[in-house]
């Protein structure tokens, strides 16, 4: 039988429920107010665009929650799902788990499957609720889960999700779509309180693919490593996808079948450099629409400075910018840092955004190449922002992406001081490298978590307002590529699903089903308030 828990309500106006949609001008949309919910809440925002114009939105908040007698933290992901016009369909944020978990800042997953659900990925501590920690008001333990939630808001899953309780440890959990297939990748410490391994089995990098209908293809997690390895993934064809992977020798690209095994033979050593800091997804993606990727990141160059090396990895192996990729900045004067990558498939460029330091000043940079590796920009990078040295706050990148046509739209972040003093820049350059048009969004903000999404009619961007502002919680913008606002419907989108506002009490089937009514038997019933009960009718 599956395990009930009392669930804490979450609240959310029906104000903003009912009005909130696209902004019309350049000042952005909190959907989601977290006014007086302490600096942790709608904390770890992440987004992804579905292909009929939707937008789920991710969520983690920071609460407390009663077991055995005693107040423990509890941190919780939730779901929001917003419509065309940017409105909100569950009339309250789909709550996806209620374990205990450790810390607010244990990174999970969202992707969204090929017919339009969520896929969430999580790690809490399910296998240590019933005995918590007697010496800390925190739950033990990271297990991994994943869930699958449907845009009518139905667990396809479980409500539970699918996990794997034998993991203790795995605070961080990512997940990829490729085809009908997802990746669930995790790294597993596994160290009980002595601070000794428990079992060497369990500890590693580990993979598992999960069918479309929920069904696993290993009866185990396959383990990719001893170590702990960040591994991202982009689809290739073919149901393949390449894996980017690092070495003691450099950074490594896999073509991968659906079997997890090497197409190529072997893995592909695409440059002697690698990342060596602290981010999560530390190679920046991009797929070339041909079957390959483009990535960049950031390599060091002696104790202090920094460039942004890149490569085009075509989809039989060949490399398209030599065997050890370029820089973004043909230089090793100056510090060049926090880069993002997009390419246009039709034109065959690439286009790679950084900041930089230098002699000159604090710079956000542009570099475009050709996929043959050939620099079309100025080898140092094309300047679109400037401050001098002595301006203690510079820029922070937020985002790039082809508008197609040769044209690119660049995001980015004036930072005028510490706090909630930035603005976002958004601007327009044509396949010339002239500016098109520039919007400034908003005057006082403090956002974390950018999410900037490309599109062929617009642009968005979404990201966590912090609580120092008097609108804290998820806000969103749009803006067409055009330079305007108004939403364009013209986009051969004629029939968008109509999802109403979830009621105030949903009924589920035992494996997560939700149900227009109660069946025979036993129901699971999910309360405004979101405690959920077993009624038998």
């Amino acid at each position: 039988m599956k395990r009930l828990y009392t669930l804490f309500a979450l609240a959310m106006t029906a104000t903003l429920s009912a009005l909130a949609q696209w902004n019309t001008n350049a000042t952005p949309v909190c959907i989601y107010d977290a006014a007086g919910h302490g600096d942790y809440y709608a904390c770890n925002v992440k987004a992804a665009r579905t292909a009929d114009k939707k937008t789920w939105l991710s969520w983690k908040t920071w609460g407390r929650k009663e077991i055995g007698g005693r107040q423990l933290i509890a941190v919780r992901t939730y779901l929001q799902l917003l419509d065309i016009d940017g409105k909100p369909l569950f009339a309250e944020p789909v709550m996806v788990n209620d374990h205990f978990t450790n810390s607010y800042w244990s990174d999970y997953g969202l992707q969204v499957a090929a017919d339009g659900s969520a896929i969430v990925t999580v790690a809490d501590g399910r296998a240590e609720e019933a005995s918590p920690n007697t010496e800390s008001d925190h739950a033990e333990g990271f297990a991994p889960a994943i869930y699958k939630i449907d845009q009518e808001g139905n667990f396809l899953w479980g409500l539970d999700g699918v996990d794997f309780p034998q993991y203790t440890q795995a605070a961080f959990t990512n997940c990829y779509v490729v085809g009908n297939d997802t990746y669930f990748i995790f790294y597993n410490t596994s160290f009980d309180d002595s601070g000794t391994a428990d079992d060497m089995s369990n500890i590693g990098t580990f993979i598992q693919r999960i069918d479309d209908d929920g069904t696993l293809a290993w009866e185990q997690p396959r383990k990719w490593s001893d170590d702990f390895i960040t591994l991202q993934i982009v689809p290739s064809t073919d149901g393949e996808f390449l894996l980017f992977d690092k070495s003691p020798n450099g950074s490594l690209v896999h073509r991968m079948n659906r079997n997890l095994e090497e197409v190529w033979g072997e893995p592909v050593l695409y440059d002697e450099h690698k990342y060596d800091g602290y981010e999560m997804n530390h190679y920046k993606l991009v797929s070339d629409g041909q079957g390959g990727a483009v990535v960049a990141f950031v390599r060091t160059m002696g104790q202090f400075a920094h460039n942004i090396r890149v490569q085009h990895i075509y989809a039989d192996g060949s490399l398209g910018f030599g065997l050890t990729g370029l820089d973004a900045a043909n230089t090793e004067d100056g510090d060049y840092d926090y880069c993002g990558v997009a390419a246009d498939p039709d034109t065959k460029e690439i286009l790679v955004d950084f900041e930089s330091q230098e002699e000159t000043g604090y710079h956000v940079k542009l570099q475009k190449f050709s996929y043959d590796g050939d620099y079309l920009s100025d080898e140092l990078g094309v300047s679109i922002a400037r401050k001098d040295l002595d301006n203690a706050y510079a820029f922070g990148r937020v985002g790039i992406g082809s508008a197609g046509d040769g044209n690119w739209i660049v995001a980015y972040r004036d930072v005028q001081a510490f706090g909630a003093n930035t603005s976002f820049i958004i601007r327009r350059y044509d396949k010339e490298g002239n500016r098109v048009w520039t919007r400034t969004i908003g005057r006082n903000l403090d956002p974390t978590n950018c999410t900037f999404c490309v599109e062929k009619e617009a642009s968005y961007l979404f990201y966590r307002e912090s609580s120092t502002n008097k609108n804290p919680g998820v806000t969103v913008f749009r803006i067409n590529h055009d330079g305007g606002y108004t939403v364009d419907y013209s986009t051969g989108i004629d029939d968008v699903a109509n999802v109403q506002p979830a009621s105030a009490a949903r009924i589920y089937s035992l494996d997560g089903k939700l149900l227009s009514q109660p069946r025979k038997g036993l129901n699971l019933l999910r309360h405004a308030d979101g405690t959920v009960e077993k009624r038998i009718h």
